[in-house]
């Protein structure tokens, strides 16, 4: 079956979850950069949980920043001899390593799922995130725990919050009851009118967007259509006109996303593109995916993409373990 590996992967997420909830990673990275201004650094798939992550940090009054580790040659001098917390499912990304030598960071911590790496190596410290090996392509266990372990971290340095391991087990098993129950087939019938769309845009803000990211990622890896991720407030200022009858627009909704993310969804209706939403309901827009709590919800609206990437890849008949011109040794 097509992406065999990728869609036993993303089943195993829940496991990977439970096992950070039992652990003291999050706490011990939190220890490791409390009162630091911090630059969170990674490239594709890493990059954009590099994003959330930075972004759940400032909501805490921290200063962090993500860069692109391939913009950090010709965008560094802010940032040299700073504390870098270096985000790789591999840790032996060239373009990360030659960042790390243009940084020259102060303090260098590593998040990887390959703790023994030239990344590994290289940190004083290292966080394994734990999510496994990973055959398909298109990272997915690793992306998610990367993310719980940088949400959770976040929650540890604000005086008040949500983020343990209560919560986080909770997500574990709401998430696995959608993906072993029935509602998964309505993203396989989803998935079978977005794969003959000519584009597919995702609009989000806060949380959702460096989510939109990964997920216009997911899909152009796992199904070669073309996707893009849009800040919600800022799609009307040009790139609503794109708008149109052959586009699918798919929203990332929240409670405090609803009415920013409600203007392109309405203007998307009013274009006759397919719509869907992820994440919360909004009006009679059709939802994919699983709902959860507030505290880990990002991974569930991470797992509502891949999902849908899988079934897109499949209606197109792509086979999403091994995209073209991708290998698994590059950075997700």
């Amino acid at each position: 079956m097509l992406g065999e590996h990728f869609e036993k992967e993303i089943r195993e997420q829940p496991d990977v979850w439970r096992a950070i909830a039992a652990s003291d990673k999050a706490q011990a990275l939190a220890e490791a950069i409390c009162g630091r201004d911090i630059v969170l650094l990674g490239s594709g798939s890493s990059l954009f949980m590099a994003q959330l992550g930075a972004l759940s940090l400032r909501r805490r009054g921290i200063r962090a920043h993500a860069l692109a580790a391939t913009e950090a040659p010709l965008d560094h001098a802010s940032y040299k001899g700073s504390a870098v917390i270096a985000v790789s499912q591999s840790g032996q990304s060239e373009d990360l390593l030659h960042a790390l030598d243009v940084l020259n960071p102060r303090e260098l911590i590593a998040l990887t799922n390959t703790p023994a790496s030239p990344l590994g190596k290289r940190a004083a410290l290292v966080v394994d995130v734990g999510a496994g090996p990973e055959v398909a392509v298109p990272a997915s266990k690793s992306v998610t725990a990367t993310a719980a372990i940088l949400l959770w971290t976040a929650g540890f340095l604000a005086e008040k919050h949500e983020r343990n391991a209560r919560t986080l087990t909770e997500t574990a098993e709401d998430v696995r009851s959608w993906l072993d129950g029935p509602s998964v087939e309505a993203v396989r019938t989803a998935a079978d009118r977005i794969a003959r769309r000519r584009s597919v845009l995702i609009v989000a803000t806060g949380y959702g967007l460096p989510v939109a990211h990964e997920f216009a990622l997911k899909l152009k890896e796992a199904s070669y259509i073309h996707a893009e991720g849009f800040s919600a407030g800022e799609f009307r200022h040009g790139s609503a006109a794109m708008l149109d009858a052959s586009c699918a627009a798919i929203g990332i909704v929240d409670d405090v996303s609803r009415q920013v993310v409600n203007r392109p969804m309405i203007e998307a209706a009013e274009a006759e593109s397919l719509r869907y939403v992820i994440g919360n309901r909004l009006g009679d827009v059709p939802l994919l995916g699983p709902v959860v709590g507030e505290s880990f919800n990002a991974l569930a609206w991470l797992v509502a993409a891949q999902v849908i990437a899988l079934y897109v890849g499949r209606a197109r008949h792509v086979e999403s373990d091994a995209p073209r011109g991708q290998a698994k040794v590059l950075d997700s």
